[in-house]
């Protein structure tokens, strides 16, 4: 039987995501999304404890997200939990758990925030599924045929 491992996360971007590759060019976006568990203290007063959770998008999906992916950003994050580990140079062991990124979905800019989207012209030609899938207008299109999904 398989383990089930799946989380949906919710929050603002901590900062802009940092689009990166590795050795083989394959591209992936990094990012911290943080979350705040809110409580009532004995005395009566809001108590906000922030999380801050790391995630990475891998390909081309990555690739497409990450100008979007800017600091203050509100977004709902879902994909599988993913362990790292490692051995650094005195041989001490490390371990870091991060979000495998299967879905993002983007939220309004925090107030106060730069959060501009990135600048089109009107002859700009998608370059990827997510940039094609942007550009449709279900609520007018002329048929389900014409809707991507």
């Amino acid at each position: 039987m398989a383990n089930m491992n799946v989380v949906i996360i919710e929050g603002n971007l901590v900062a802009s995501a940092e689009l990166r590759r590795w050795g083989d060019g394959t591209p992936y976006c990094r990012f911290t999304v943080a979350n705040n568990e809110t409580y009532k203290d004995q005395s009566g007063n809001y108590v906000s404890i922030p999380s801050y959770i790391d995630c990475q998008i891998k390909g081309n999906y990555g690739e497409a997200m990450s100008k979007y992916l800017l600091k203050g950003r509100r977004v709902t994050v879902s994909g599988r939990l993913k362990q790292n580990r490692w051995k650094d140079e005195q041989g001490v062991n490390h371990s870091a758990i991060f979000i495998k990124v299967a879905e993002i979905s983007l939220g309004p800019a925090m107030q106060g925030t730069d959060n501009r989207e990135p600048q089109r012209t009107q002859d700009a030609v998608p370059n990827t599924e997510a940039e094609a899938m942007e550009t449709v207008d279900m609520f007018n299109a002329d048929s389900m045929e014409e809707i991507p999904f």
